[in-house]
């Protein structure tokens, strides 16, 4: 059993965690990451082809507003590739597949009716605060529904609202009766409009995003232990004890960068607030499965299309074009979510891959039967992350038990994508958090 004492103990090395580290580094401050995991990164997983290729198992895309992650990206000598997207999108709403590119596929009345629905989400988001919507008038109402019951609402026309149900239940990664109105209308201000949060996969890091947080965890020279779960917290005023199965650390301050549906695996002494406990027992993570296929080549471009399918069919509801620019290998790139996920995760691998590929052949042809090389991750059966991509709350959580999530516990802090205030439940609002609750610790510890 090794000890040691520094300023504050930071608790997973995801990148929330990884940012706030930097930040400490930065104010000269000491500090050590314990992790989990024997790797870094969290929810962001990157691993390599034989021809090197990247493949992204988690977080991946990156809009033109993250801001933080593109400077990252430059500082660590890393590029940005931009989605392909010429040529015609698939969509296949309820079993009629149609091609198309620019525009979704609705008529001028159903198109009116979208944007009609695109606007009230807009105007009522920018009603909230994105630091604390909890606090708004606005926002106990809007906690009493879920997304489902306010699609159903403001919508007026079937194919607006089976479009919206579509791209909702993907970027939540559940069904949308599933979801508090309150947490979609926070992840809509924390983007700035509902179109910035559908339209979010404009870039992916060619080197992989995970080769973005291995760079930054061998910048903090040593300062990371893997392999150590933390297993306890002892706190009181002066400060924390941590420990892990052999490590004991003293520290000031301890920062939490793990999701809130994980805490509950720490013993803490004495016990977390009621409000606090009681909130990481109802943040249940949603489920996603993500499952990338190669190529010899990107085979659909020569066919007209640019990999994008937008399906509500299932079990795949997105597929994307992750192939690398010099179009060495086809690499595309596939996301089954909620329910479906929790159906095929209960089959083989081979029955939901085969599954896959059949669905994928009424949009690309007999070619996609026959990849070089299948990828896949179930978030959910990951042991330090039981799903993804991000939790979202259901009816009556937030607008009770929102602050907790932020609110500080003695010398306890918290950070993690699922608490920003920007860009909330991405890589860009994983490094806000971290950065924001660095500097709060920073700003206590003067």
């Amino acid at each position: 059993m090794s000890s040691g004492e520094t300023d504050v103990v930071i608790v997973g090395a995801g990148l929330a965690g990884l940012s706030a580290a930097l930040k400490l580094k930065e104010q000269n401050r000491s500090f050590i990451v314990l992790e989990a995991r024997h790797r870094s990164g969290g929810r962001i997983h990157t691993i390599k082809t034989e021809e090197q290729i990247a493949i992204d198992l988690g977080a991946q895309w990156v809009s033109p507003y993250h801001k933080r992650v593109k400077q990252l990206v430059t500082k660590y000598g890393l590029r940005l590739t931009p989605t392909y997207r010429t040529g015609n999108t698939i969509y296949d709403f309820n079993g009629v597949i149609e091609k198309k590119t620019g525009s979704w596929p609705l008529s001028l009345i159903e198109a009116l009716d979208a944007l009609k629905l695109k606007m009230r989400m807009n105007i009522l988001s920018k009603q909230l605060s994105k630091d604390c919507p909890w606090k708004t008038e606005l926002a106990q109402e809007l906690d009493k529904k879920t997304v489902e019951q306010f699609i159903i609402e403001h919508g007026s026309t079937n194919k607006a609202k089976q479009l919206f149900q579509l791209l909702l239940e993907e970027v939540l990664c559940s069904k949308l009766y599933e979801v508090s109105t309150l947490d979609l209308l926070w992840c809509i201000a924390a983007a700035g409009s509902i179109d910035r949060l559908l339209t979010a996969e404009d870039y992916w890091i060619e080197e992989g995003a995970g080769t973005l947080t291995k760079r930054i965890a061998d910048s903090l020279e040593g300062q990371i232990q893997f392999n150590q779960q933390v297993q306890s917290i002892e706190y009181d005023a002066d400060g924390v004890f941590v420990h892990t199965y052999n490590q004991n650390w003293r520290a000031k301050k301890v920062v939490l960068a793990v999701p809130p549906n994980l805490v509950t695996r720490i013993q803490f002494s004495p016990p977390l607030l009621a409000d606090r406990a009681q909130l990481n027992e109802r943040a249940g993570m949603p489920s996603v499965i993500k499952l990338i296929f190669t190529y010899g080549k990107p085979f659909w471009r020569e066919q007209g299309y640019n990999g994008t399918v937008y399906s509500n069919q299932g079990p795949v509801k997105l597929t994307l074009d992750s192939s690398p620019t010099d179009m060495s290998k086809g690499v595309l790139t596939t996301f089954i979510t909620g329910e479906f996920a929790r159906k095929l995760g209960r089959l083989s691998v081979e029955s939901r891959i085969n599954q896959i590929k059949n669905q994928l052949r009424r949009y690309f042809g007999q070619l996609v039967m026959s990849p070089c090389q299948v990828f896949e991750k179930d978030w959910s059966d990951d042991e330090w992350t039981r799903g993804g991509y991000g939790i979202h709350f259901p009816i009556g959580v937030i607008s009770q038990l929102g602050p907790s999530l932020r609110n500080p516990i003695g010398p306890i802090h918290w950070a993690g994508t699922e608490l920003a205030s920007e860009w909330r439940m991405y890589m860009e609002g994983a490094i806000q958090s971290g950065e924001r609750a660095a500097m709060d610790v920073v700003e206590l510890l003067k």
